[in-house]
């Protein structure tokens, strides 16, 4: 790979990272802007203790996320509108923990929510995660030549076949994690089901965030069994305690997209020497 394909894939996956934490952050203080009146049932002063906790969190992770990404923001401002080339290497780790933190109030469904807005921004973070299986898939090797010298090859097949399944995988696995939306079943039902969603936000989430940093390490992202039997569980659990009064056929649909493709592929994919 020349190093003016190098400086673009670069700049793309900054841009991707830049976009997503940019137009999500602005929804999301929007939403505790005006969270207040809007939304009915969903609006802080309605009473509902869900909106209060809805609200709370989101907050805390506006916050949360300004303060972590602002440690690597500029320099990646910097390194998009000029021809530096940013140290991905050294600065994907605090981006995608900001990322993350920021993530745990767009899972929450508050009085002010616009939902097509969310998902451009997730749009752009799956297409950074994109160019950086397109950055892996044009990744070379050093090798030892026959005269003894070193030399370059392009990765295997294989190696490029798990890049492309890890994007699949992570982007079926984050449409899996529920939004927290507010219940009126009875008690106490409606207080496990709160119990549940919550606890689903707060696993499922730093869950993809693991994925995610090993993803952007390595070009390819984890297949161990354990994280989609968490999904599975939390998830479908999500769903079933809410099925009676609402059935999620959004989380419901990716829950099962996401086992059949990890099955299909993702065993596959983990059994692959890097």
């Amino acid at each position: 790979m020349n190093k003016k394909t190098m400086v673009i894939l670069n700049k793309l996956k900054l841009i991707g990272l830049i976009l997503y934490f940019l137009i999500l952050f602005v929804e999301r203080l929007l939403a505790v802007i005006l969270s207040f009146h809007l939304g009915g049932e969903y609006a802080l002063l309605s009473g509902n203790v869900f909106n209060y906790i809805a609200y709370g969190i989101t907050a805390i992770s506006l916050i949360a996320g300004l303060v972590l990404m602002i440690r690597v923001l500029p320099a990646m401002f910097v390194s998009v509108f000029t021809s530096k080339e940013y140290d991905f290497a050294a600065g994907y780790k605090p981006a995608v923990i900001a990322a993350m933190a920021l993530l745990f109030g767009g899972m929450m469904h508050t009085g002010f929510t616009v939902a097509p807005i969310q998902f451009v921004a997730y749009g752009f973070l799956i297409g950074s995660m994109i160019v950086r299986t397109i950055e892996c898939c044009m990744e070379v090797k050093e090798h030892a030549l026959p005269d003894g010298n070193a030399g370059v090859a392009p990765f295997g097949k294989k190696r490029r076949f798990s890049s492309i399944v890890s994007v699949i995988y992570l982007t079926l696995l984050a449409m899996a994690v529920p939004v927290s939306y507010i219940s009126f079943q009875d008690m106490p039902m409606r207080a496990v089901f709160f119990a549940v969603e919550f606890t689903a936000v707060f696993v499922l989430v730093p869950v993809f965030g693991i994925l995610l940093l090993k993803f952007y390490d390595t070009g390819v992202t984890s297949f161990s069994f354990v994280y989609p039997l968490l999904m599975v569980i939390l998830s479908g659990l999500t769903v079933a305690l809410k099925w009676k009064e609402e059935i999620n056929w959004f989380v419901l649909v990716f829950v099962v997209l996401t086992m059949v493709f990890y099955l299909s592929f993702g065993l596959i994919a983990g059994k692959v020497k890097r």
